[in-house]
C-alpha cells in the first residue's frame, strides 16, 4: 500500500494510520509509484522542514496529480518573491478582525441550518450542515453570491476538488478543467454585475479595485484568486467537520467531553486547536524540487516531487505525545492541520471561527444521533479527505433546548 499510495485511492484513505505509522517508523520519505512517481514525506520534522524551505522546493504545482493548469493558482502555487505580494491583497479579509466582525453572520447561517434540522426524524448532516455551512460562508458572506446558484458553484468545485478514484488522472484533469472554465466564467459574470452595478464589500469587488506595484490585476488574476479561495475555503473546513459529525456517532464520548467545556471560550479554543491535529482535513500538498539536493537522507534531483502528508505530521510521537488520543487541552499543540510556512491555510482565522460556532449552537441544540439503519458514511478521496454523505437518525428532540443562540 505505501510502494501505491495515493491520496485519491480508497485503499489508502481507509489504512491511512497504519500507513502513515509504517512510513515514519521504516521509510520517512517513501516512494509511490503512483501518478508517475513521489516521494512521501511522513515525519514531522521532515514535514515541517519542507514547508519552510521554498526556496529549493516549488509550490507548483501544489497537488500531485497536478490539476493541468498551466500557470500558478494564485496564491497557492506561486514562489517568492511574488507570492507575497499576492497573499497580502486579501490578508485583511482573512484576519483575525476581520472574520470577527462576521461572527454574527455566520451565527445566524449556523442557526438557520440547524432549525431546518428540528423536530426531524433523520437527516444527512453532511449534505445539510458540514457540507452547507462553510459553503454558505464563503459565498454569501464573501462573495454575495445569490443563493439560486449555490448548489451550480459547490457541484463544479466538487469536480475540481474530489478526483473520481475510478477514473484516470487525464480523465479527471479533464473533468476538473470544464469545472474550472464554468466557475470563471461565473465568476466574470459576477465581476461584470459588481463593475456596472456598482462595487460592494464582497471579495470579488475588493480584487477588482485592489493593485500590485501600481497597477490593477487582470480579469483572469480574479478569476484565479476565486478559484482558490473559494473551493478551498469551503471544502476543507467541510471535510473536517463532516468527520467530526461523524465521530459524535462512533465516539460519543467525544460529543460528551466537548458539550462539558463548550461554554468556556479557553478551553473551547484549545479544543478546537486539538480536532484540526486529530482530523485534518488535507491529507497533504505537493512541493517540486527545483535543485539537486540532500533532504532527509535522500539525494533529489530536480523535477522530483514530494508530497507533505500533513496527518502524518500530526501523529507523530516524536512531536506530540500520545499522539493517537484526542487530548482537548493538549498544550503545547504546534499542529499541522492547517499548513505550515508562506503556505499556511489564508483562511484557518475563519474555520476556527465557524467549527467553534457550530459546536456552541449544535451541541446545545441537536440531540444524539446514530447513523441510520441499513446506511453508511459514504467518504470521499482527493485533496482533502471527508465524508459526503452522512445520513442519520436523531434521538428525541424534546432532550434538547429549541431556543436559538443558546451557545453563545
Amino acid at each position: 500500500m505505501i510502494e501505491k499510495f495515493s491520496v485519491h485511492n480508497r485503499e489508502s484513505l481507509e489504512n491511512r494510520d497504519a500507513i502513515f505509522r509504517e512510513m515514519r517508523e521504516s521509510c520517512p520519505m517513501a516512494r509511490s509509484s503512483a501518478h508517475g512517481g513521489f516521494y512521501a514525506v511522513s515525519r514531522y520534522k521532515d514535514v515541517y522542514a519542507a514547508a519552510h524551505k521554498q526556496d529549493v522546493f516549488s509550490s507548483f504545482p501544489v497537488t500531485i496529480p497536478p490539476f493541468g493548469n498551466p500557470t500558478p493558482m494564485i496564491p497557492i502555487e506561486m514562489d517568492p518573491p511574488v507570492h507575497r505580494k499576492y497573499r497580502t491583497l486579501v490578508g485583511t479579509q482573512f484576519s483575525p478582525n476581520t472574520i470577527e466582525a462576521n461572527e454574527p453572520q455566520l451565527r445566524a447561517i449556523v442557526n438557520t441550518l440547524i432549525e431546518n434540522l428540528q423536530g426531524r426524524p433523520q437527516a444527512d448532516l453532511a449534505e445539510e450542515v458540514a457540507i452547507a455551512l462553510p459553503l454558505r460562508a464563503i459565498l454569501e458572506v464573501y462573495l454575495g453570491v445569490p443563493e439560486k446558484d449555490w448548489a451550480m458553484l459547490k457541484r463544479e468545485f466538487l469536480y475540481m476538488l474530489e478526483p473520481d478514484p475510478e477514473k484516470s488522472d487525464e480523465e479527471n484533469n479533464e473533468r476538473a478543467m470544464q469545472a474550472g472554465l464554468n466557475c470563471s466564467m461565473y465568476f466574470a459574470e459576477l465581476l461584470e454585475e459588481r463593475r456596472t452595478n456598482g462595487f460592494g464589500d464582497d471579495l470579488i469587488s475588493h480584487l477588482a479595485q485592489v493593485e500590485i506595484d501600481g497597477q490593477r490585476l487582470t480579469d483572469d488574476e480574479i478569476f484565479g484568486f476565486c478559484l482558490v479561495l473559494v473551493p478551498a475555503g469551503f471544502d476543507t473546513t467541510a471535510s473536517l467537520l463532516s468527520r467530526l459529525l461523524l465521530m459524535f456517532t462512533e465516539r460519543p464520548e467525544v460529543r460528551e467531553q466537548l458539550t462539558a467545556i463548550v461554554d468556556d471560550p479557553d478551553k473551547l479554543d484549545l479544543a478546537v486547536e486539538e480536532l484540526v491535529r486529530y482530523i485534518p482535513p488535507q491529507p497533504g500538498v505537493a512541493r517540486n524540487v527545483t535543485t539537486p539536493m540532500t533532504f532527509a537522507d535522500t539525494e533529489l534531483a530536480v523535477g522530483d516531487r514530494l508530497l507533505l502528508l500533513w496527518p502524518s505530521a500530526n501523529r507523530d510521537p516524536e512531536e506530540f505525545p500520545n499522539p493517537d488520543e484526542l487530548i482537548l487541552d493538549r498544550q503545547p499543540n504546534r499542529h499541522l492541520g492547517f499548513g505550515s510556512g508562506i503556505h499556511r491555510c489564508l483562511g484557518s482565522h475563519l474555520a476556527r471561527l465557524e467549527i467553534k460556532i457550530l459546536l456552541q449552537e449544535f451541541l446545545h441544540r441537536v440531540p444524539t444521533y446514530a447513523v441510520a439503519p441499513d446506511a453508511k458514511p459514504l467518504w470521499h478521496t482527493g485533496n482533502t479527505w471527508g465524508v459526503t454523505e452522512l445520513p442519520v437518525v436523531f434521538e428525541d428532540w424534546d432532550t434538547v433546548g429549541a431556543s436559538a443562540g443558546q451557545g453563545e
